[in-house]
């Protein structure tokens, strides 16, 4: 009698921890909400004739033995129990049942996954999930895509910066999943393009978004760079381009240029405006044009006269507007417009 009591009570023991395990492994997240298409294993302890493994239908009902069809959608797999056990319990069938309702595959609640992955597509949520999780599951970002990420849920949209997340190594920035999320990851969308250090594409990311925060993550613009860059976007289905002074946007503080980009705009930054200067100079060749340059300015750019040279009748050669060169005698004090050819003469005496 003794010994038969003992196993009674081993086998409770074990009944109530392989209870716990199974009902701890029942979802990660025991506010899951059960849907169509969810597949349930259902355990009913020391009764393994009720045990089965079913699908939830489209209209959120299971067939269950003894109880025929029973609305199971939406309630969580705690409700869901208690539910199947007031059912047996109200129908005689059972006295104290211990049920344990498992989701085997969480097929109601899908995720779509957009943009620059290299498997995008609808996924089920087969688990609780985070985004990161979600990233490995469709293959990652390909080559184009940016640390910028677009989810749409129930909540609203909002955006994400990847590295922000990744930089905390206890993963306490993750972003969870529930199902019915549209996942969005955007390309590296800006261009930057022309007299940079390091032209190419870039993402818009957490505090990355103006014209001068792309210029500085390009590398700055070169030595043969220009100040004035132009700026390409695209807006309501139309193309606009204008010109953006960086020089004077630094210099003075005005940041009414200083518009943020958006997916699809481009800079390009031009190679700076040149003179060309020979003759009796100490340095002949090319030049950059500075702000408000003058001929007296581009005379001391090329090294100054040698001593042969002299200041009286310098030529300028110029291309006017009807692309035809003009020969003119410059005064000192004139300005040095692109592609201005100076010759300096020789002195008679």
């Amino acid at each position: 009698m003794l010994g038969k009591s003992f196993r009674h009570f081993f086998v409770c023991i074990v009944t109530l921890v392989l209870a716990a395990w199974m009902h701890s492994a029942s979802a990660e997240e025991v506010n899951y909400v059960l849907g169509p298409g969810d597949v349930l294993k259902i355990t009913v302890y020391n009764s393994p004739d009720l045990t089965l493994e079913t699908r939830v239908t489209e209209n959120g009902t299971i067939s269950f033995p003894l109880l025929g069809e029973v609305q199971l959608g939406g309630m969580t797999a705690p409700l869901a129990e208690k539910k199947l056990a007031e059912l047996l319990v109200s129908g005689r069938f059972l006295k104290q049942p211990q049920i344990n309702i498992l989701v085997v595959q969480f097929q109601s609640k899908m995720i779509s996954v957009l943009g620059s992955v290299y498997k995008p597509g609808r996924y089920p949520l087969d688990r609780a999930t985070n985004l990161t999780d979600l990233l490995a599951l469709v293959g990652g970002a390909t080559p184009d895509g940016s640390d910028l990420i677009t989810i749409i849920g129930k909540s609203g949209k909002s955006e994400y910066d990847l590295r922000s997340i990744m930089d905390k190594a206890d993963g306490s920035q993750n972003i969870p999943l529930a199902g019915g999320e549209i996942v969005y990851v955007h390309a590296r969308d800006i261009s930057v393009m022309g007299q940079v250090n390091r032209p190419g594409k870039y993402s818009v990311v957490g505090g990355v978004r103006t014209v001068s925060d792309f210029l500085g993550v390009a590398g700055g613009i070169n030595p043969s760079g220009a100040d004035v860059v132009t700026v390409t976007t695209f807006r309501d289905g139309k193309l606009n381009r204008f010109e953006v002074d960086v020089d004077s946007l630094f210099r003075t503080g005005n940041n009414s240029e200083n518009i943020e980009l958006a997916s699809g705009d481009g800079i390009y930054v031009p190679r700076a405006p040149m003179f060309y200067i020979y003759g009796e100079v100490q340095r002949p060749g090319s030049f950059r044009i500075e702000r408000n340059m003058t001929v007296i300015q581009a005379l001391a750019q090329g090294g100054g006269l040698t001593s042969r040279g002299t200041q009286r009748n310098i030529k300028l050669h110029r291309r006017n507007e009807k692309g035809v060169i003009e020969k003119l005698s410059p005064e000192l004090t004139d300005p040095v417009l692109a592609d201005d050819v100076l010759y300096i003469k020789e002195s008679l005496f």
